[in-house]
This record gives structure tokens, sequence and C-alpha cells, in this order.
């Protein structure tokens, strides 16, 4: 995919095209189109054939008004262009697109996702007739009828204070709100109009050719100028406060019979009835990541605590907590039990008159499952992230599995296939200490027929790549591939030394592999051969997907075994026993939308592990499904293949959904997510950044009059105060702010947010400079998602907390003591955003 950015820019706006994404316009400044693709399909979404998002493309510049993207799939099948062309305020979009296949197929073409903020503000007509008001949405359904402006129309205008915008095509088009819950991964956190056509039929001799004509008149913008405040320091009492929030329950117990009125004090000083137990610096390092732990004062009252191992009749990892007003007991199932007992005695702890408390009474908490895992990837800065993850995260949540696709490691059986991202093996090995240490059984995953891309890197091992011309899986009719399988599992098996080994073995054929179904499947019964007996020859037990040992109506989604026949074929050459990574993604909230497909892996003698992503409504169906057939559980992370803290930003749905999965695979809980009484961003946000809170409030130096609030950038598409709309466009205060402050901090923060919800996550919104009096610079990059949001978008921020007006709590290290400071600055990063900081702070 062409990863290079094509650009045609003229006055009144301007447009690009990008390899993946699609296209892109703005106007005056504002986004207005922010991506399109297309997509070849069976009729009824039974198989997928191309999509621009994945598959590859070529975008060129034909003249300087002029951009191609053309396209061809795999197997040739699919292909055409789409040629866009500026002419004055017009952008027109022509679609020639063509199939090869033997019978008819559909395609859906989204033209472009409109950017509703822009556009929300004004009045909307289809084929002249006008529709419902753009500004008011709430949606039951993921229904895309019940989402629809009007019917099917060749012509759509927009009119409102950023000026108008027209559409015109030569066949009518959809137009519906993706806002308000639109499970597709492209309308996440977005605030999208979906444009295009869902089901156009094109065949072989008759291809679906037709055109989108887009005219744009946005109205001028007006200037700003950069405005200068000094800041006066006034010392605050309590200027950092302790957290004395009361910590949520996940996952959820099966017995809590907790009262916080009655807490009991922590001290620091303890007495051990029963003798000093395993693992009481597990509690103690977890408390101590949690708050402020002071030495206990000589004459602290010791509080007794008892924990052990014992046989409670409960699966193990269950545990039960009693606590009195002068004592403490924690007994687990196994030493499974007694390490969840203890991290769930620590995420009891709260803050209470300057003291750590605990609630007194008996808690039980049981899971419904020994096998309760995550996915994640290695990498070259895996060792240091995974240890903070499972320590401040998935350790206290109770997860006891992780399938680490390891492959891209520096094997020694791999010589020469090394990337940027390879990970040396004694760091993993190092890693696989970690996991030993904490109690997690580690399964190394490593693909061994399709997805292997890493095994052909630098053009090495093409001699058995099943199409070297597309090199993406191996052959199993040659004979060196069996050899090299053998090589790479014999390293793998005496490195990390596990239990249970992942073969992977997901959409083997989805590149290069142009045979019919039945070829498939004996390709398929080749492999089984060789991974069921590197497994049997070392005595472990195998795991893999279950994707392609489905056919279409066994299972929601994730169907890839072409027919019943072939499915069940597949499936019996699998060794009895065997693990399946039963992953459907569907955003489906309902339980026994899955049932079909486990029972299936249970008759066929198999162990099927319900593997979800990150959709809300996803974890709770499967999830609670597997609870209901006691099978596992496995919550997948697909960000790239590399793990890191950098990539867990970037994917941060797909990480604070954990949360989430912890809770349902554990208990069992029906409750819709939304109904769960937390946040899951804000609780995974606290555990993996949060820094240990102090017991009583410290002083600080508020700068400025309280309550006095600074604007900065524009808002050119409607008035974020009072939600008129008027012919003008309105303004926010300055270009950008330079605060003059005669002060000392160790930390600054700004209780800051976005004027509208207009960016994208991962958008750059806004820069702050902190100018330091020996003349140094501490620079922060506030980006949409990570530090800042809107007050009226309630989704976590990942690197900041939220009070309850929705306000973000963004922090600057200066230093590690008290350092004077100049001025602080603020410039915005864009021309739509806006920003309004309502308090500045100075902890000392």
């Amino acid at each position: 995919m062409l990863a290079a950015l094509i650009a045609v820019q003229q006055a009144s706006f301007t447009f690009h095209v990008e390899g993946g994404r699609g296209l892109m316009v703005e106007a005056a400044g504002v986004p207005i189109i922010r991506g399109s693709y297309l997509q070849y399909y069976e009729p009824g979404w039974t198989k997928g054939y191309y999509s621009t998002n994945y598959g590859e493309s070529k975008v060129e510049q034909v003249d300087p008004a002029t951009v191609r993207v053309s396209f061809a799939s795999d197997d040739k099948l699919a292909h055409g262009t789409v040629t866009y062309h500026k002419e004055g305020d017009k952008l027109t979009a022509h679609y020639d697109l063509q199939w090869e296949g033997d019978h008819a197929v559909k395609i859906e073409a989204a033209a472009g996702f409109l950017w509703a903020p822009a556009l929300e503000k004004g009045s909307l007509t289809a084929g002249g007739k006008p529709t419902r008001a753009l500004n008011t949405y709430a949606y039951s359904s993921r229904s895309i009828e019940g989402r629809r402006f009007s019917p099917d129309a060749p012509q759509y205008d927009f009119s409102g204070p950023l000026g108008t915008v027209s559409e015109h095509s030569s066949i009518p088009l959809t137009l519906f709100d993706a806002r308000g819950n639109y499970n597709d991964d492209w309308a996440a956190n977005h605030e999208y109009l979906w444009l295009g056509t869902l089901d156009t039929d094109v065949s072989k001799g008759k291809q679906a050719d037709f055109d989108v004509e887009y005219r744009f008149d946005p109205k001028a913008a007006p200037a700003l100028s950069p405005k200068t405040e000094s800041l006066a320091a006034t010392r605050q009492a309590e200027a950092y406060l302790p957290d004395t929030s009361r910590p949520p329950l996940i996952p959820k117990p099966q017995t809590d019979q907790l009262n916080w009125d009655k807490p009991l004090e922590l001290t620091g000083a303890y007495s051990f009835p029963a003798g000093v137990f395993d693992h009481l610096d597990l509690y103690k390092e977890a408390l101590s990541r949690r708050f402020v732990t002071p030495a206990p004062a000589r004459d602290a009252k010791k509080v007794a605590f008892d924990a052990g191992i014992s046989r409670l009749g409960y699966v193990p990892g269950g545990y039960r907590i009693e606590l009195t007003d002068h004592s403490m007991s924690v007994l687990g199932e196994e030493d499974e039990g007694l390490r969840n007992g203890l991290e769930r005695l620590v995420s009891l702890a709260f803050v209470k008159n300057g003291h750590i408390c605990l609630p007194t009474g008996a808690l039980v908490s049981i899971p419904q499952s020994d096998w309760r895992g995550v996915h994640l990837f290695a990498g070259k800065k895996a060792l240091a992230f995974q240890g903070k993850l499972w320590d401040r995260v998935l350790l206290p949540l109770g997860f006891n599995k992780v399938v680490l696709q390891c492959e891209r490691t520096a094997w020694t059986s791999t010589p020469g296939i090394e990337s940027s991202i390879t990970m040396s093996k004694p760091e993993l090995l190092k890693l696989a200490g970690f996991y030993k240490n904490a109690g997690v059984e580690l399964i190394p995953l490593v693909q061994s027929f399709g997805h292997m891309e890493w095994f052909f890197e630098n053009k090495k091992n093409l001699d058995i790549a099943f199409n070297p011309d597309d090199p993406y899986g191996v052959d199993p009719r040659k004979p060196r591939t069996k050899e090299a399988l053998t090589n790479l599992w014999n390293e793998v098996i005496e490195t990390l030394k596990p239990k249970t080994i992942h073969f992977g073995l997901d959409e083997f054929d989805m590149v290069g592999m142009h045979v019919s179904a039945s070829e498939k499947t004996q390709l398929w019964q080749e492999e089984m051969q060789i991974l069921g007996g590197i497994a049997q020859s070392h005595g472990v037990r195998m795991m893999l997907w279950g994707d392609e040992c489905l056919a279409p109506g066994e299972a929601p989604d994730a169907t890839n075994g072409d027919t019943p026949n072939d499915a069940a074929l597949r499936r019996a050459a699998i060794p009895q026993g065997s693990l399946i990574g039963d992953w459907h993604y569907i955003s489906d909230p309902n339980p026994h939308s899955y049932t079909k497909n486990l029972q299936l892996w249970k008759d066929a003698g198999m162990y099927p592990i319900a593997s979800a992503w990150y959709q809300p409504s996803n974890i709770k169906g499967f999830d609670t499904d597997a609870g209901y057939l006691q099978t596992g559980t496995l919550q997948t992370t697909w960000n790239g293949y590399e793990s890191s803290e950098e990539g867990m930003l970037e994917g941060f749905d797909q990480y604070s959904a954990m949360i989430l999965a912890a809770d349902y695979s554990w208990s069992g809980r029906s409750e819709s997510p939304d109904k769960l009484g937390y946040d899951p961003g804000q609780v995974f946000r606290k555990m993996y950044f949060g820094e240990p809170s102090p017991l009583t409030a410290s002083p600080g130096f508020g700068l400025g009059a309280s309550g006095q609030a600074f604007d900065i950038g524009q808002i050119r598409y409607g008035s974020p105060i009072d939600e008129t709309v008027g012919s003008a466009l309105s303004s926010s205060g300055a270009s950008d702010l330079k605060f003059s402050v005669d002060a000392k901090g160790r930390e600054l923060a700004l209780a800051a947010e976005t004027l509208v919800k207009a960016a994208d996550d991962g958008e750059p919104v806004a820069e702050v400079t902190v100018t330091l009096a020996d003349g140094r610079s501490v620079v922060k990059r506030l980006v949409y998602g990570r530090d800042i949001r809107s007050a009226d978008d309630k989704t976590a921020t990942a690197l900041s907390d939220r009070n309850a007006d929705g306000l973000c709590g963004i922090v600057m290290r200066l230093g590690e003591t008290p350092i004077a400071i100049q001025s602080i600055s603020i410039k915005p990063l864009n021309g739509y955003t806006g920003m309004r900081v309502q308090g500045l702070e100075l902890i000392p």
C-alpha cells in the first residue's frame, strides 16, 4: 500500500488522497471529508473479495489538478480506478470499477466520510427536499435504515455557518449518520456522516461506472491576533489532592459484603498470627504504586494479617477476603488465588482522613474459568511495557495467560530476516522470566502457514513460499517446509519451555493462494500433519485460530472454511484436545449469537477459547457465552506487530477493552457495558498511568483570577456557546496566548477542553511551551484523545484525568524540584478545534 501523500491545493479548498485512507478535503482550513473506501463483496456479505482499506492500491499524480487511485485484488478479479479532478470550486471523482469473476458481486463505496462538526449546525436538503435536523441524533440500533437522512438521492446540499457544500452524483447515493456508537472500525470515536453507495452491482463485462461531484463555497475566516496576559500567582492551601474515590469492584465478585463507612485503617505496621506468608512483597509493592506509604509510627497499632492457600473448593484463582477493624485475612485457591486475593486487597484501598483505609466485611470472588488470557506481541520495547502493563493492570484484574506473538524474534534458525522491530532472544528470555515469576502461563505464537511475511523478510526463504511472487505463506508440499518449521519450533520450545504452543493458521489463504476450496483443504491437512507432529514430539498442547475451519452459517463471522464439508475436514485434521482461538469480532452483545460455534468446537473434541476484540458489545456477548459453556477467553490486540507503550496509546481502545474483558470473563455479569457503573478507559488510565496518591492535600499556586477562562483558536462553523446558527462565522479568543508568570513549581497543571468535539483521536490540537527562568523550555504537544477532549465528548483520555464537568487535567513535569518559570505559551496546531483553558496551577 502506498504510504506517500499526494496533495493538490487550490484557494477555495484543498484535497489529498492517502493510500489506505482515501480522500481528504479541507475548505477554509476546516475538514469536510476525512476518508473514503471501496470494497467488493458477495451478496449478503458472506465473503469479501477486496477492500482499499487493506488491499494494495497505487496513488499517482496525473497533472497538477488530478490524482488517480488504481487498484487490483491479489487474484486480479477486482480492479479499477478512481480519478479525482479539481477545477475551481468543484472536485469530481470518477469511478471505473471492474470484476472478472464468473458471477456478479456487489460494491460498497464510501465516497466520503463527511465530518459532521463542520456541517451539523446548518441545514440539509436531499434531492431538493429538506431532511431531518443534522445536529440531533440518538440511535438505539446499528441499522443503517434508522440512520438515513432521506431515501437515496443523487444530490445533497449542506448550508451553514461555514458556507455551502453540495454533492451531485450520476447515481443515487446513501447518506447516513455514523455518530452515536455506530460499530464499525472506521466510525469508532469519529464524528462522521457516511456518503456513498452500499450495493452497486458489478459483473464480468459490465463495470460499475459513475461520478460524484462536490462543490465547496466556504466563507472567509475572521482574523485573530495573539494575546499576552500577565497572571498573578495566588497561594492555594489545597492544590494537589489525595485520591479519596471509592474504587470500582472489577471484576465483580460473587459476594460483596463490604462496609465502606466503617473502614480499617492501615497503619503500615502488621502482625502475622500464622507467620509471614508468600507474596507479602507483592502486596507491599502494589500498595506503594497506589499510595505514598510513609513509614509506620513507632507506636502504630498493628493490623493482624493472615494470608495463604486453602482448599476452598473454588475454581483455581478464586479467593476469599475477610476484613475487620483490626485484621485482614486472604485465602486463595492455589497460589494463583492467593496472588489474586492480595491484588484485590490492594485495589480496595482508599484514602480517608489522611490514612490508607480498607472497607470492613467480606468478599468472595470466583472466576468462571481458569483460562483468562490476553494476546500481545513481542518487540524491542515489549519487556518494559508488558512488565508495567501486567503489574499495574492485568495481574490486579486476574488474567493468567498470555498468548505472545513472537515470530519477530532473532531466532538462530531463521537467519537474515531481522527487521527494525525484531526482538532479541535474551530480551525475550527476560520477558519469559517475568511471566514465570508472575504466575502467568506464556503461550508462544509463531505464524506457521499464512501471515508469514516476517519469514520472507529480506527475500529469504522464497524457495518454500507457496507463491514466491507474493510471499505470504509456506507450501507444505515442499520438503524443506517441514525442516524449516521443525527447526524453528525446536528452538522456540527449547528457549521458552511452554506447555502450549500456538501455530496461528488464521487466513492462511488470504494472499497468493489461487486454488480451489478442496485443494486448500488438502494443503491444510498436509500442514496439520507437520505441525501436529511437532507438538506431539515435544509433548506440548497445540493451539490455533479457528476461522479456516468454520464455514458460512457456522458462526456469526470469521468463517473462512469455504464450505461445510471443507470446514469439517479441516477440523477433523486437528489433533483432539487442541485449544482453538475461536475469534469473532462482530459487535453483538447477545451471548447466544456465539453458542453455535463454541459448541461446534466442543463437539469436535477441542477446547475453544472465546477470542474477542475491542468492541464492548463483542466482549460482553462472547465472554458471557464462554462462561455459560465453560470455555476460556482471550482478549486480542491488533495494533501493529510490535508491543510498546507508544503502540498502546495509538490503540488505546484495544487496551482499555481489557478492563471489560476481565470483568465479563471472570464474573459472568449480564449488564450491558454502559450499565457497569464505570468507564473502562478511565479505569485503565488510572491503573496504568496513575502516580501514587498523597494522603493529604499539598499547597500550590493558582495562576490568574478564580474562574478566569481563556479561549484560543477559531470556531468557524458555528457557536459552541449558544448553539445558534448565524450568517457570520464565530470566532473565539486569540490566535495564540502567552502568559507572563513569576512563580516556582515542580509541575504545571492545566484544566482544559477543546471548544467542540472537533478532532479525530490522535490528532494534534495545541502545543504548550513553558519557558523557565534559566532559559530552557519544556514543551508538550496536546493530542486529542490522549491529552484533551471536548467537555461533551465523554470518552476517556489516555494521559489525563477528567473531572465531573469533562475538563481534562493536563500535567507537565518541569523538574524534580521547584523551578522558576517566566512564561507559558499555548499555540493551536489547527484552525478548527479551538481550546479553552479554565485553570492553571503550579505544584511546588
